[in-house]
């Protein structure tokens, strides 16, 4: 038995590749355009009329051309949550430089890069110098003041000072309890500690070194949760706000789910892009920052179907459809619209609600031609 296929092509690469453009939403979804693509081209499955038959020759001069057996299924829409979907990348969610507050030496640095810090932990230490000796001094002097108030008011309340006098102790003795306080702050200001739960991800001194105010002696990194920054488009932005529930896969593979925290109000001006945060829990801190991220985040649902790529064919101008079953027998090409895919299966929409798709055999029948076909199961 013989085969032959008359094709009549009037495609070159360059539409191939313009309609793979076009679709490019996901790198599976263009391997499957190109599947049918191909497909189209190998079995000849396009005229260059749309309204004539496809020939099959069977064993001489016999021919089908208005009542081709095929195999179709029926195809009922389901509700499918269309996404944006953006690259991006994992970064920590806060990163502080640690600053000396005040002049020294660095004293000790109990902490090696890479470690885990808490809150309030001293890092580094610079040293004590003189400021022990003036605290000292301080709260001598206060002692002092506290006890020539004392006497004031007991003077006062004999009639031998004045209220004057009294207020004027008073003073002494307030301003000695404020310059202890700022000794107390001084001398605790040679305790560099950290300013939140992180890693002590960077030293930047070593025992010896002299601080002069402002100068840091390490960075700690906070990384739970971890941010999943990505740039949206001017034509998507108005599908994302904040609060949006997305999840995300990473290039090591890991998926994660986060919270839509922040949306830029204003575009970068370079790029016309708007920036995005996601946050993702990282309580064992196994999510690292700088990871590659393709993000997914729900937009709105639409009705779609659900169905093998194998259905999907072309039309003679180029557009992905599928040939299905009208008025009992007839076959008819309708444009769709990938919308992504899902295990081995694509979603498509813009067919109606209930619909059966010619599964086997599209290749052979083109709009209007009458067709026998079985009905397959779902398994099938």
């Amino acid at each position: 038995m013989t085969i032959d296929y008359y094709i009549h092509s009037k495609y070159d690469a360059s539409v191939i590749f313009i309609i793979i453009f076009i679709m490019n939403k996901t790198v599976k979804t263009s391997l499957i355009t190109l599947s049918v693509l191909i497909f189209w081209m190998l079995t000849g499955i396009f005229s260059s009329d749309e309204g004539s038959n496809s020939i099959v020759e069977i064993e001489g001069n016999n021919t089908l051309s208005n009542s081709t057996l095929v195999s179709a299924r029926i195809f009922n829409a389901k509700p499918k949550i269309s996404f944006v979907v953006l690259r991006g990348r994992t970064e920590s969610d806060r990163n502080v430089y640690i600053a000396a507050e005040t002049t020294g030496i660095v004293e000790n640095i109990y902490f090696e890069k890479g470690d885990k810090v808490k809150r309030g932990e001293i890092i580094c230490k610079q040293s004590v110098d003189a400021r022990q000796a003036k605290l000292d001094e301080a709260n001598a002097l206060m002692k002092q003041k506290e006890l020539e108030w004392q006497a004031s008011k007991t003077l006062v309340e004999k009639g031998y000072r004045s209220q004057t006098q009294l207020a004027a102790s008073s003073a002494s003795y307030d301003a000695s309890k404020a310059f202890v306080k700022q000794m107390e702050q001084e001398l605790d200001n040679i305790n560099i500690r950290a300013p939140f739960d992180g890693i002590f991800n960077e030293k930047l001194a070593e025992i010896g070194d002299f601080l002069s105010t402002g100068k840091p002696c390490g960075k700690v990194v906070d990384y739970n949760p971890i941010k999943i920054t990505a740039q949206v488009s001017e034509k998507e932005i108005l599908n994302v706000r904040n609060g949006l529930q997305g999840r995300a896969s990473l290039s090591t593979g890991e998926k994660v789910e986060g919270l839509v925290t922040y949306v830029s109000n204003t575009a970068d001006p370079a790029t016309r892009t708007f920036r995005i945060e996601m946050e993702v829990e990282n309580n064992n801190l196994s999510y690292k920052d700088g990871l590659t991220a393709e993000i997914f985040i729900p937009t709105k649902e639409i009705n779609g179907h659900l169905i093998p790529p194998s259905s999907l064919t072309l039309n003679e101008v180029g557009e992905v459809g599928v040939r299905h079953i009208v008025d009992k027998n007839k076959a008819k090409f309708s444009k769709v619209e990938i919308l992504g895919d899902e295990d081995e299966l694509v979603w498509i929409s813009g067919l109606p609600e209930k619909v059966t798709i010619i599964t086997v055999g599209h290749e052979f029948v083109s709009n209007g031609d009458s067709v026998n076909y079985r009905l397959q199961d779902e398994n099938s």
